[in-house]
């Protein structure tokens, strides 16, 4: 069949997603939700850490949004007034348009931006996977190797604008204090988003990111510094995949890699106090 858009009634809220992405939009139509337990385990894990209160008056940054997953439900639920939603690739992004609108939410609750996050400004190369269209990646270096369930070297790449975050939130008119969380889900590119963060992250601002040891690992010089770069910003961080996340050094995030090979993943919460 022809790419097209579907539309579900799912427990995010009514989403659009194409009917080609056998990943997000096949759990989105088959089971009317994708990570939900992740979303809900990383509010209740920064409540608990004393970072986030039950309501907050603040923003949300969603990098990575996709199709609005993760800051549609948190805004429908009240856990933030506000968000500001960064998508860079143009598919998705018309899809996570089109479901701002599909849940009634203009653009002075939720704004969406159609653009990625990095370290530095300007444009990025951004490779296109076949199926999954969550794992869309910023091309740091040239691929050498494909995992045969990514077919990273066969990829088609487009060209897309890049803004550092700390520029990306001066532009939307905010202040650091406006900012109560970010989320960072990047397919490997969460050190450079960071690294563009310095203002942000200096005022405290907690993040939830994912770490996927393969996708940094490709993600150039400055993904494979991810442990240093935490390391310099926060204090201490919380495995969002353990059954009752624990606060730990920020030390201790090393030993990550060790937990997570191959192509496994977690998700976790970074606090700088």
């Amino acid at each position: 069949m022809p790419a097209h858009a579907l539309t579900a009634r799912t427990k995010h809220g009514v989403l659009s997603f194409s009917n080609k992405d056998r990943a997000i939009g096949r759990l989105l139509y088959t089971h009317r939700e994708f990570e939900l337990e992740k979303i809900d385990g990383a509010v209740r894990c920064a409540i608990a850490a004393g970072v986030l209160g039950k309501t907050n008056r603040g923003w949300l940054l969603d990098i990575g949004a996709n199709v609005g997953s993760v800051c549609i439900t948190l805004v429908r639920r009240g856990v933030f007034a506000r968000a500001v939603a960064f998508e860079p690739e143009p598919g998705n992004y018309a899809h996570l348009v089109r479901s701002l609108a599909l849940n009634g939410i203009d653009a002075a609750t939720i704004r969406p931006v159609n653009a990625a996050l990095s370290s530095t400004s300007g444009q990025a190369t951004l490779e296109l996977a076949f199926t999954n269209f969550g794992d869309h990646r910023i091309r740091v270096e040239p691929p050498t190797t494909s995992h045969p369930d990514c077919r990273e070297e066969d990829r088609a790449v487009i060209s897309v604008p890049v803004q550092r975050l700390d520029d990306a939130v001066a532009a939307q008119g905010l202040l650091r204090e406006d900012v109560d969380l970010i989320w960072i889900d990047a397919q490997g590119h969460e050190a450079q988003v960071l690294e563009g963060a310095t203002a942000l992250l200096g005022a405290g601002v907690p993040v939830v990111t994912e770490f996927w040891p393969y996708g940094l690992e490709r993600s150039g010089a400055e993904g494979r510094r991810f442990v240093e770069i935490v390391r310099a910003r926060f204090a201490a961080f919380y495995d969002l995949s353990e059954a009752v996340p624990r606060r730990q050094p920020v030390a201790d995030v090393a030993s990550l890699y060790a937990r997570y090979t191959g192509t496994s993943f977690t998700d976790l919460l970074l606090v700088a106090r």
